[in-house]
This record gives structure tokens, sequence and C-alpha cells, in this order.
């Protein structure tokens, strides 16, 4: 029984990374895509974005509800869904380019398709994260198991994280051996895409045998009103509250693939990569020391104020990063403002990626505390908020960024004139022309969502007086 435990458990962080490979192909990749390779317009892209993520957001609660009181076993989604989320991953990627020289037939087409293949994505990549991210309350029957276990979903995070890394640079150095035009680099993109989705599927469908496995209990809720426990439990009351208000915080990974290749490596994909890698580092090392710091930080704390104490420790490096922008706005690659960056993002960085963590330890209390109230446990539906929180600022964030570039008047003509001045050999960050537009990413990049981390707190501020 013990070998089919370890194997289950292996299994499961197998087919997690092989998720999160997914995941990352349009995280971190599509938004970049749309507005940079495609060309689309920022404002009607940020209408696109947030509209889908808002809406699937909206729905996750429906499908967790719909996967906890339904006929499948959660392993029976997770056997049969990462073919067709891997397919639609990469049809995410086979859009023309966006261009006045088409008709705007052609042109509203290609907005309606961007529009469409993501809620697609969003659709069915959901009913496979829900019973992902479940999952350890099948494999584990008792709490300390499952504290352990869900410790380690950071391992997806690391595995998403090095896949955002790589991703971009291998399109750029791709594109470069085609020609280098944005043709190219659409072409580029999509081939990346395609070889990643193939890899991705096959690790994702590793997650769980075809068989039953018998020796599991599903726990399941017997009651046809599952909604009512987002209204009386009281701690998934203030965890959803609080992901509402920390919206913005999803900006970095929204703005980091633009400020990355436009302002420290005028997409040179070498540059690319060690920029991307740096200004990764410190949630990649976050998610790395979560699996042994967070059980410590929530049996030291507690989780409530665990979630709290990280929250508010990584408002001050965000601060500090934009302030270092203001005084050297167009040397912030020299080393010494870089390294001061760099430190900064390291702390930073881990904070949010523990406070990320604890929250999926508040969502397993909330489980619990349902089932001390009504004798139910609604898993699904109440794991479904951790996805549902993630892509509400995920879209949030995506509109505000497109605000942030229509309010500098940055159109998709500028950004072809842009990706123009970069491929003639010219430094962007060198030229005044473009300060606006940095001033502008470093700002959704550090200060607002710092602002978010002190606005997730305020739900849990009563409970532990700081």
């Amino acid at each position: 029984m013990k070998t089919k435990l370890t194997t289950e458990k292996t299994r499961w962080l197998l087919g997690l990374s092989g998720q999160n490979i997914l995941y990352a192909l349009v995280s971190s990749l599509f938004a970049y895509y749309l507005q940079f390779t495609v060309l689309i317009p920022a404002l009607p892209l940020g209408i696109i974005l947030s509209t889908a993520r808002i809406f699937d957001a909206v729905k996750e609660p429906f499908i967790g509800a719909y996967i906890n009181k339904g006929k499948w076993t959660l392993q029976k989604y997770l056997y049969y869904l990462p073919i067709p989320t891997a397919t639609v991953t990469a049809l995410c990627f086979t859009m023309k380019i966006y261009s006045a020289e088409n008709s705007n037939f052609q042109n509203v087409s290609i907005i309606i398709y961007a529009f469409i293949i993501f809620i697609l994505w969003e659709i069915i990549f959901s009913f496979g994260d829900i019973p992902m991210i479940s999952y350890p309350n099948v494999i584990c029957s008792d709490e300390k198991g499952r504290t352990k276990l869900l410790s380690l979903r950071p391992v997806g995070g690391m595995v998403c994280s090095i896949c955002c890394l790589i991703f971009q640079p291998l399109a750029f150095a791709m594109s470069d051996f085609f020609g280098g035009t944005q043709k190219d680099e659409r072409n580029a993109f999509f081939i990346i895409a395609l070889i990643f989705s193939a890899v991705g599927c096959i690790l994702y469908q590793a997650t769980v045998p075809k068989k039953r496995l018998k020796y599991y209990c599903e726990n399941k809720s017997d009651t046809k009103n599952q909604y009512k426990y987002i209204l009386t439990n009281p701690l998934l009351k203030k965890i959803i509250v609080s992901g509402l208000l920390s919206s913005m915080s999803s900006l970095q990974g929204v703005v980091m693939a633009a400020l990355v290749a436009f302002y420290f490596s005028s997409k040179n994909s070498g540059l690319t990569f060690l920029y991307t890698f740096l200004l990764g580092t410190g949630s990649f090392i976050g998610l790395m020391l979560s699996a042994v710091f967070v059980p410590v930080l929530s049996e030291r704390f507690g989780n409530i104020k665990a979630y709290i104490l990280c929250n508010l420790a990584s408002i001050l490096p965000n601060i500090l990063i934009f302030i270092i922008y203001l005084n050297n706005k167009t040397t912030m690659n020299s080393f010494a403002n870089f390294s001061a960056m760099f430190i900064l993002m390291l702390a930073e960085g881990g904070f949010v990626s523990f406070a990320s963590s604890i929250r999926t330890l508040l969502i397993n209390d909330a489980v619990e505390l349902e089932r001390q109230f009504s004798g139910n446990t609604p898993t699904a539906l109440f794991f479904s908020f951790q996805t549902a929180i993630i892509k509400i600022q995920t879209g949030v964030s995506s509109l505000i960024s497109s605000l942030g570039y229509a309010i500098i008047g940055f159109t998709s003509e500028k950004t072809a004139l842009l990706n123009d001045y970069i491929a003639q050999g010219f430094i962007a960050r060198e030229s005044s022309e473009y300060t606006r537009l940095f001033t502008m990413l470093f700002f959704m990049f550090t200060v607002l969502p710092a602002v978010s981390s002190f606005l997730a707190v305020i739900p849990f501020a009563k409970i532990h007086k700081l």
C-alpha cells in the first residue's frame, strides 16, 4: 500500500508539471504574442484578455460544484483532459498578423478568433485544473499528509517558472534563424508552442492510470446546495475577498515579457534569457523554498498570520525598485542598479511565492472547517476558488496593463515602429521617445503589485492585529 501511495504522489507531481508547461505557454506568451507579435491594439487586447479571464473565474465555482457532485471521479477528468488541453494550447498560437493592410473583416476575425480560442482554452484547462488541485485530498486521507503534499504544489510552479524563462528566448532565437521578420517571429512562437504542448501533454497524461484507484475514498458533498457554503464558510469568504482586493498582483507576470524584451534585452535572445532568469529568480527560489518553509511558517504562526506577514513583507522591495528606476531611468541595466533590483526581486518573489502557497493551505483549512460545520467536504468547489482568484487577478491585471498602454498612447502602430527601431540596432531605453513607456512598465511592475499585497491582508487584519 505504501508503494502504491508513493507512486501516485509521483504521478501527481509529473502530471502537475506537465499541466504547468501548458499553463506557462499561455500565461507567459499569449499576451505578448497577441500585442507585440500579432500586433492586436492594446485596448481591444485588454478587453479580450480581461473579459475571458473574468468570465473564466466566474464560471470556475460552477465547474467545481459540477465536478464535486458529478458522476466522474477526479481521476477520470485527469485521464481524459491532457490531449484536448494540449491541442487547444497549440491552437492559441495560430493567428495571422493584425495589420492596416488587412481588410476590416480580416482584422475583426483575428480579434474574434483570439477571444474564442482563449475562452475555449480557459474552459478546457479548468476541467483539468480543479481536479488536479483537489487530487491530494483523494490521495491522502489524513490532514498532515495533505498539508505535506499540498506544500509540494510549488513544484508545478517551478516548472512553470522554468518554462516562462525559456519560451521567449527560444522563440526569439528561432525567429532570428528564420530571418527576423514579424512573420518569422509569429511562426517561431507557433513551433515553440507545438513542441512544448506535446511535452506537457505526455507528462500531464501520467497523472493517473485509467483504472480507478479502488483503495482511495472519493470525498464528495451529498448536498444539492453547495453554493451556500460560499456564503456561510467564514474563512472561504475572507480568502475570496482577499483575492479580489489583490487583483493587480499578477501585473508583474503580465508586463515582464515587454519590460525584458524592450528595456533590458532589446529582443536579443541571449539577453532575454538572462534577464528573464534573473528577474524571475526570486519567484523560482521562493517556490523551491516553499516546500520547506511554508509548513514551518504554518506551524509557527498559523496560516492566517503567515499569509499576512508574507504579503506585507513583499511591499517594500517593490517600492524600492521603482524609486531606483526614477533616479536611473536609462541605466537600470548597469551592474550596480540591476544588482540592487535583483536582490530586491529575490526578496519580493520569495515572499509572494510563500503567500500563494499559504493561500492553498488556507483553502484546505476552509474545507476542513466546512466538514466540521456541515459534515460535507466540497473539496472541488472550494479549491476552484484558488484558480478563480488567479484568473481574476490575471484578467484585471491584463486590463490594467492595456489601460496603461492606452494612457501613454502606445498603439499597435507604435509597437511596430518600436520593433523596427530595435531591429535597426538602436537601444530603446536610451531614447527619450520611449521614457513614458518604460516608466509605465516599471510602475505596473512594482508599485501596483505592492498596493495589491497591502490590500490582500485587509480581510484578515481584524483576526490578527499587527
